[in-house]
């Protein structure tokens, strides 16, 4: 997506003031932080230099283009509030998060993003890491996007009961009764010939073997 002409036109004024926004959207609460102090208003949403409950940007990974066979990815440092701030951000429930970082240019009068804000980058919460250091803790988060699930192997629904009473309890019984289950099916045509021998005559005559049958896919 291209940068928004007033945002163009802002970045290319004298002493431009371009900040970058974080938007956390964690199961419990939405994070809106500013990097710098201060605040940004953009329309209904407000960002602020350091949230009460999660504390403040502390700074960003390098904004890179990931090649064509990468899945990008990139790192937030937050310098949380204590303890309660680090256990939300490192649950189970709060990776896969939604995550956005923008590129802004404030009116230094206002506070209001001029034009629209460039998106940095959309992607998820995945990991994180923390260090302790003297007087200070460093929360380091780690972003992935969803073009990283295309490398996991075995994704998908698999067809079997096991697996289906996994995805919808035990009442399902979808496959519970299904037989030659581990048979294949051969897409487009009938498959190799499940037979050899056959005969050979005059014009009447055939080459070939047994039957083909369309065969249930191996699960």
């Amino acid at each position: 997506m291209s940068m928004s002409p007033a945002m163009l036109a802002a970045l290319q004024s004298r002493n431009p003031l371009l900040v970058h926004l974080l938007k956390i959207e964690l199961p419990s609460k939405t994070i809106r932080l500013v990097d710098g102090s201060g605040f940004v208003l953009w329309g209904a949403e407000s960002y602020t230099a350091e949230d009460a409950d999660f504390g403040k940007i502390a700074g960003f990974g390098e904004f890179t283009e990931a090649e064509g066979t990468e899945a990008p990815r990139q790192t937030v440092q937050l310098l949380p509030t204590g303890n309660a701030a680090i256990a939300a951000l490192t649950a189970p429930n709060a990776q896969g998060s939604p995550v956005t970082i923008y590129a802004a240019a404030i009116d230094r009068q206002t506070g209001q993003v001029i034009g629209e804000p460039d998106v940095r980058f959309v992607g998820e919460l995945d990991d994180a890491g923390f260090n302790h250091a003297q007087n200070s803790s460093l929360l380091e988060l780690e972003l992935a996007t969803i073009w990283e699930r295309l490398f996991d192997d075995n994704e998908g629904h698999r067809w079997n009961d096991a697996f289906w009473n996994y995805l919808y309890g035990s009442n399902a019984r979808a496959f519970q009764h299904v037989t030659n289950a581990g048979q294949k099916l051969f897409w487009g045509y009938n498959g190799p010939s499940s037979g050899s021998g056959g005969s050979y005559g005059g014009g009447n005559g055939s080459i070939g073997g047994g039957n083909d049958h369309a065969r249930y896919d191996q699960v």
